[in-house]
């Protein structure tokens, strides 16, 4: 090699490695790394509290739930469940998240799908999760061929329904659907029968291949109806006040789903949610005859469901799990013995002689 090409190749080398040099130890660099290293630790430490609201707030909602918290209550205080259920959960939990893929739905299913593994001492711990589920046989009849079709049963915990598309079923009606089904009055059980009719099959090779909707058939009540509401994280106050306002504190499970058991006890009141606001999940429950907010340590006092619906609006609340818990014989007895006890009582004040 000839001697200047090789001090020429010195020179770019050194060159090089002074350039190397100067990047490590470049001030600027080393300050951005610690600030990007500093923002994903903060990233992580937000991610966890808002997962660790999420659980003891589902955890606060559950046990909101008469029919949940009768099964328990001998066991432990709600402070006790809360904190033992927690601890059982975290050290159960699989390697991915639940919140990481679909956000706190999945995170209540995982819930009740730990739950029967739970050593509480309670003779049927299955029990607490069987409460949850509902199962619905799809059935198909063609109104040209008159084929019926019948699948296999579905395992849900509820419905689960898309925010954006709330409000905009609220704001078009859907008429075509709306017209199909001749609903008069678009309410909060006619949304919900619409959504669960959009699937559309054909008719089996049997038959004559022209599509038809499907109907979800169930034979037995749930104790527990739940609704998850997916929302998008960006909604406007607008936004908000579109979808909740379409939301109602009861519905008939009846008008929803074609139901083919024997209770007439068909009525589902919402007793509990869970509520995002902020990076925060709060719950609401029905306590007294009167709506309760619980957030962080704080309890607040809400009031009917009108205030309720306001209080999403002005706080930018987003409703993510609805709780409804079946209206049972035991509740409509309570229901007539307190009637009848009010009409005694008043009958004793008109006569008091009599």
């Amino acid at each position: 090699m000839e001697i200047p090409n090789l001090i020429m190749e010195m020179e770019s080398s050194s060159s090089k490695v002074q350039e190397d040099t100067d990047q490590k130890i470049d001030p600027d660099l080393s300050v951005k790394h610690d600030d990007d290293a500093h923002e994903a630790m903060k990233t992580e430490e937000k991610q966890n509290a808002t997962r660790a609201s999420a659980l003891d707030t589902i955890l606060k909602s559950l046990w909101k739930i008469s029919v949940f918290r009768k099964e328990l209550a001998s066991i432990f205080t709600e402070d006790e469940l809360v904190s033992e259920l927690r601890d059982f959960i975290l050290n159960n939990l699989p390697l991915t998240h639940p919140m990481e893929s679909n956000g706190v739905y999945d995170f209540l299913v995982t819930i009740l799908d730990l739950i029967p593994r739970w050593n509480t001492g309670y003779d049927d711990e299955k029990s607490l999760k069987t409460m949850f589920e509902l199962y619905e046989t799809p059935k198909k009849m063609c109104n040209r061929c008159k084929l019926d079709t019948e699948y296999p049963p579905e395992l849900a915990y509820g419905l689960i329904l898309i925010a954006n598309s709330l409000r905009e079923f609220k704001a078009n009606s859907f008429l075509s659907f709306c017209n199909h089904y001749a609903f008069e009055d678009l309410t909060f059980e006619s949304i919900l029968k619409v959504i669960r009719t959009t699937l559309m099959l054909p008719c089996d090779k049997e038959g004559c291949g022209k599509r038809n909707y499907v109907e979800r058939v169930i034979n037995t009540l749930p104790s527990v109806f739940t609704i998850a509401l997916e929302w998008e994280n960006n909604e406007t106050e607008e936004e908000i006040s579109a979808t909740t306002s379409v939301l109602a504190s009861e519905f008939d499970i009846s008008e929803i789903y074609k139901y083919e058991g024997d209770s007439v006890f068909t009525k589902y009141r919402l007793v509990s949610m869970v509520c995002l606001c902020g990076d925060q999940y709060d719950c609401m429950a029905y306590e007294n005859n009167r709506w309760i907010r619980y957030f962080a340590l704080n309890k607040e006092v809400i009031g009917d469901w009108n205030s309720v619906l306001s209080s999403f609006l002005k706080l930018k609340i987003r409703p993510e799990i609805l709780f409804f818990q079946n209206v049972s014989s035991y509740d409509c007895i309570l229901a007539y013995v307190f009637v009848f006890l009010v009409c005694s009582q008043f009958h004793q004040l008109q006569w008091p002689g009599r």
